[in-house]
């Protein structure tokens, strides 16, 4: 993939290169990072490479490292809601990463993100981040879908406007299980087709191969002009009737300062408040301190295998927390009873 250049002696625009994109959606612990592993990888084998932006509610930068061995373009957006005050901060990585030598964008939002004002966004300033085609992928978590109590609107609300969706954790799922999934979520987005990671690695490769180069003056991808206008109509679009529920979730940050013994680690995560709908930490352990692990809870299940990191980074080993009701500090003492009493809220 060329990058874009520019012609000084003809005066010509620069050349930019249309791309695809993916947009990972999907309720808090779904598998939406765990998908795209597999995606970078299978475009990996067919010689295509991404660049990938993460959107985590409190740190990006925990997923970040678990795909260091998949891809060597991440940037992380932490900290913001995506669909409403991080809006330009994305579109400000995006109109970046329009100069990559890469072949795709892949968009992976947090677990609480309304998609919609995100989609509407993409749609207004097409010419500007010359991402096409843009597919829509709502992961569905087959353990809980339907089952989100207040929540069920927002986790409805992402699956309706995806072209597609992918059905994950589905090992204990009987065959008339699996159907009558299918069935509710026809019943919530009729056109969205089912995928899987082979598929949507197909469906970019394909869609890499007949995109053409477009040419369009640099000067056009300035930050400035999705400024002002576009921001205010991304406030006033976005407050749909559902909107709200994407902002009634909170969560915290923990940093783990030194090595834990692994006997620990899934008794604290079991034992984390019932408050907390997802959690997820990068953990070294003592009896194997040249790799750190990556733990995962999502409601009151914890996994049983942590994914092994072997990276080596600067980012601390942390853990990150959310959820509608959370007491941060209920969770810091937990924490630092269960594994260490120098555990400490992130800064």
């Amino acid at each position: 993939m060329l990058k874009a250049i520019q012609n000084d002696s003809t005066g010509l625009p620069a050349v930019v290169c249309v791309r695809p994109m993916l947009m990972l959606t999907g309720f808090l612990g779904a598998g939406k990072t765990t998908l795209l592993r597999i995606i970078l990888d299978e475009l990996t084998r067919r010689g295509r490479l991404c660049d990938v932006i993460l959107n985590d509610r409190e740190n990006a930068d925990i997923d970040r490292e678990t795909l260091r061995d998949h891809t060597d373009s991440v940037a992380a957006l932490t900290g913001s809601c995506v669909c409403c005050e991080g809006i330009d901060e994305l579109y400000d990585m995006i109109l970046k990463l329009s100069k990559s030598e890469n072949h795709a964008l892949i968009v992976e939002l947090n677990g609480t993100a309304d998609p919609l004002p995100l989609q509407e966004g993409f749609t207004l300033l097409e010419k500007k981040f010359l991402l096409h085609p843009r597919w829509q992928v709502c992961v569905v978590d087959a353990r809980h879908f339907g089952q989100r109590d207040q929540f069920k609107a927002l986790e409805t609300l992402q699956l309706e406007t995806a072209s597609h969706y992918y059905l994950s954790h589905m090992e204990d799922l009987s065959e008339d299980e699996e159907y009558d999934l299918v069935l509710k979520v026809a019943s919530v987005n009729a056109h969205a087709s089912r995928v899987s990671a082979l598929i949507l690695a197909d469906y970019l490769v394909l869609a890499i191969s007949k995109n053409k180069r477009q040419r369009l003056a640099m000067g056009d991808l300035a930050p400035q002009l999705y400024g002002g206008k576009v921001a205010e109509w991304n406030k006033s679009a976005q407050m749909h009737g559902r909107h709200y529920l994407a902002h009634e979730f909170t969560g915290c940050n923990i940093v783990f300062p030194e090595a834990v013994e692994e006997s620990q680690v899934l008794s604290w995560m079991e034992k984390l408040p019932e408050s907390v709908i997802r959690a997820k930490a990068l953990i070294t352990l003592s009896s194997e301190p040249d790799i750190r692990y990556l733990y995962e809870r999502v409601g009151m299940k914890v996994s049983p295998r942590p994914i092994p990191v072997r990276s080596v980074s600067q980012a601390p080993c942390s853990g990150i927390f959310v959820g509608a009701d959370l007491d941060p500090n209920v969770i810091l003492q937990h924490t630092r009873e269960a594994l260490n009493p120098n555990c400490y809220f992130a800064k």
